[in-house]
């Protein structure tokens, strides 16, 4: 039997998660003196176009949940858009955050490969690019997306696939055009190890889908035998309820919604499972278990706990997200916590804003 090791933090998590437990930095952006997470991610937030409509959509319910229309407004000058981002990248190099890849659909974004090239120019740490894989094999530039992502030094590619079956992944995904078929998936495993690029597959649990320990197993058998070695398990989001203006997408959260709580006790007794770590964080926890030669990581996370947070702390910066109207914010959403304002060309920037 497995030591039940998790389990003391585990119950007590919504009590415990508390930024000022974890180690902060200071740095100034733009005139304002802040504290910065110390294991802070910079997300790039390519473009609002995704083609998928994922019944669980996270990118959606991050922005409605603030009750704000999921539609961003761009810089539609593309040398201004990479000139931007060139700006950003180094005026962070003093705080060396991970450097993330998001949207929408990365992939389908024309502007992926210079995006790709400025990043790497940089030298950050630790890159990841997310994506439903459907666009990794488009050409551009004379060669496939995922040999451009490779060609950067990208460490890892993080594929979102709701079922290890194609009929009840579609249902769950709803592509619009482009698909990454299980058979792709291969490929893109064969490649991507091969050359220095770790791929991972990344599950939402929901009734619909993946429900059941039983059924993440069968999941992460799956994709192991096809060369997969590191999996994701993320329960839905909670959020605030009040606020969320996607009737749709809320009700399905409700109706659809796995709780890993229930999974974790099941998996305490389940001597397949390796315990290796968990992680409490400011409006998250993760317990990472060994099964087969499969890492599998899973995760809850609480919304409303990360504005609670926020509130509590307000001169602390806990994510930092790149938009495509190229403001550098602490939230999500591209009108919260405008930590550096995008000045277009021309313009005078205002400080203290």
């Amino acid at each position: 039997m497995i030591t039940m090791k998790f389990a003391p933090i585990r119950e007590k998590r919504q009590e415990l998660y508390n930024i000022e437990d974890y180690s902060l930095m200071p740095f100034n952006f733009n005139g304002i003196d802040k504290q910065i997470y110390s294991n802070v991610n910079l997300s790039i937030f390519v473009d609002d176009y995704c083609n998928a409509d994922c019944k669980f959509c996270v990118a959606q319910l991050r922005f409605e949940n603030r009750n704000q229309t999921f539609k961003k407004d761009k810089i539609k000058n593309d040398a201004e858009y990479f000139k931007r981002i060139d700006e950003i990248l180094e005026y962070l190099k003093p705080i060396n955050p991970s450097v993330s890849i998001t949207g929408g659909e990365p992939t389908k974004s024309k502007r992926l490969p210079e995006i790709l090239r400025i990043i790497n120019k940089h030298g950050y740490r630790k890159r990841t690019l997310t994506t439903n894989g459907s666009g990794l094999f488009d050409i551009m530039e004379g060669k496939t997306v995922l040999q451009h992502i490779i060609d950067n030094n990208f460490s890892h590619l993080n594929i979102s696939k709701a079922h290890y079956t194609e009929d009840c992944n579609k249902d769950i995904m709803r592509y619009e055009n482009g698909y990454c078929s299980n058979e792709m998936i291969e490929t893109i495993a064969t490649i991507s190890l091969a050359n220095g690029l770790r791929p991972r597959m990344s599950c939402v649990l929901l009734k619909d889908g993946i429900n059941t320990l039983e059924e993440m197993v069968n999941y992460m058998e799956y994709f192991q035998n096809i060369g997969i070695d590191n999996i994701i398990f993320r329960e839905l989001m909670d959020f605030d309820k009040t606020k969320m203006i996607n009737q749709e997408k809320m009700q399905y959260n409700f109706d659809n919604k796995i709780y890993l709580n229930d999974i974790w006790k099941q998996i305490d007794t389940d001597n397949r499972f390796t315990p290796i770590r968990n992680l409490l964080g400011y409006y998250y926890y993760v317990e990472v278990y060994k099964f087969q030669k499969v890492d599998m990581c899973s995760e809850g996370a609480n919304l409303v706990k990360l504005y609670d947070e926020k509130e509590k702390h307000k001169n602390i910066v806990y994510e930092m997200v790149l938009h495509p109207n190229g403001n550098l914010n602490g939230s999500w959403v591209d009108s919260e916590d405008v930590l550096n304002p995008y000045c277009p060309i021309g313009q005078k920037r205002e400080e203290n804003f």
